[in-house]
């Protein structure tokens, strides 16, 4: 099957709601693929693994889930991730970047974003950014058409 991956890095800030003055450091790494390009077309959909740190919270965990590609349509990118904290419990990181005409690059770059508990209880707010001075060259450079078994 004929498809395609890439990779990005996003850094940023979150403060838990627990203790919404201290802001803490958050960072990902991932890996999104679209392993059939039929079935892309139809619901735009890549899955995504790879690491998250979330200081106080989680230490390079690995975390899996869905980014969604709504840009024609929605002028939208869904990210929604799953991981394990330290703590051994399961935690949702959701967050959606939001084109606009207005402000191209900050809405391409900047993902506001809530990390959940297992009840699905919102549990902290992040912003994090992807970094198109240092890290856009890697990110173009990473887009690969492939074919996946």
């Amino acid at each position: 099957m004929f498809g395609f991956t890439f990779r990005e890095t996003m850094r940023g800030r979150f403060f838990l709601l627990s203790d919404p003055l201290t802001e803490r450091k958050i960072t990902f790494s991932l890996v999104a693929q679209a392993v059939q390009l039929r079935r892309f077309a139809l619901d735009k959909t890549c899955h995504i693994a790879g690491h998250v740190t979330a200081e106080g919270l989680a230490t390079n965990q690995s975390l899996v889930g869905t980014l969604k590609l709504l840009l024609v349509n929605e002028r939208r990118l869904p990210y929604r991730f799953s991981f394990a904290g330290d703590d051994g419990r399961s935690y949702a990181f959701v967050g959606q970047k939001e084109f606009s005409l207005l402000a191209p690059i900050q809405t391409m770059t900047e993902l506001p974003a809530a990390i959940y508990d297992a009840d699905e209880t919102e549990i902290a707010r992040a912003t994090v950014h992807f970094d198109v001075k240092n890290d856009l060259g890697q990110f173009l450079r990473s887009f690969r058409p492939g074919l996946f078994l």
